[in-house]
């Protein structure tokens, strides 16, 4: 199944949290339920506590406002809270030296459905229902520099690109193309020239062809937009 790009980590997550749905469940039919909610309840802590809250601090807020998407949402949060219900539950056994294997099977299974849920029926109708560059505001770019997205049409140019704070791009001249920079998230300080200017989410500029640039992200990271005219094939000169 193709993912719009924004959401593609959490699909990773996703696929992940179906492997250790698996081995939870083997593990207990296994007869060895201790090893097994053990490394699940790492999992968890590790990995599935911080893929809830990107979904819903970051991914759920940009539909919550649509009729639409209410009840997938609401669904979705509800699973959230009886999957914590459950390894709530599964650690206070695990502490007492006796997880119960339909307990585990339960919470197996539950992960398992809400996986699949996501993946089929809200993930699907989130991207359809938000536009493209209000989705990649849910991507989560840590540690990522570079560009993170990309669409071009006959006459344009677009991308997204993203900067752990401090990180800055090479100095840069463009001879050819005036450039858009729009900042979507976080704030940069963008030389052009000989200015220096500071940026906000919301804030744009435009750098003028022929004039160097280089950005500079600040505390939290900058995510931005940069547009121009696309770019001619290459051109064999007649010679003589």
């Amino acid at each position: 199944m193709k993912r719009h790009p924004a959401l593609v980590a959490l699909s990773h997550d996703h696929h992940h949290g179906l492997v250790q749905a698996s081995r939870l469940r083997r593990g207990a039919e296994a007869g060895d339920p201790l090893t097994a909610a053990r490394a699940f309840l790492r999992f968890f802590e590790q990995e599935t506590v911080a893929h809830f809250r990107e979904e819903e601090e970051r991914l759920f807020p940009l539909v919550a406002a649509l009729d639409e998407a209410r009840d997938a949402l609401t669904r979705a949060l509800f699973e959230h809270q009886r999957i914590h219900a459950l390894v709530a539950r599964l650690d206070e056994q695990l502490d007492a030296g006796a997880p119960e294997a339909a307990l585990m099977a339960e919470l197996a299974s539950l992960l398992e459905a809400h996986i699949r849920y996501e993946e089929r029926e809200l993930f699907p109708l989130i991207e359809r229902l938000l536009p493209e560059l209000q989705l990649l505001r849910a991507a989560d770019t840590t540690g990522r520099n570079g560009p993170i997205w990309g669409i071009e049409s006959e006459e344009l140019n677009a991308t997204v690109l993203a900067w752990a704070a401090g990180q800055r791009t090479p100095e840069h001249i463009n001879d050819e193309r005036d450039v858009l920079v729009v900042v979507l998230e976080g704030s940069a300080e963008i030389v052009i020239g000989e200015r220096r200017s500071s940026l906000r989410s919301g804030d744009a500029v435009i750098v003028p062809k022929g004039t160097s640039r280089q950005v500079t992200a600040g505390r939290d990271g900058v995510r931005y937009l940069s547009v121009h005219r696309r770019r001619g094939p290459l051109q064999i000169s007649r010679v003589g």
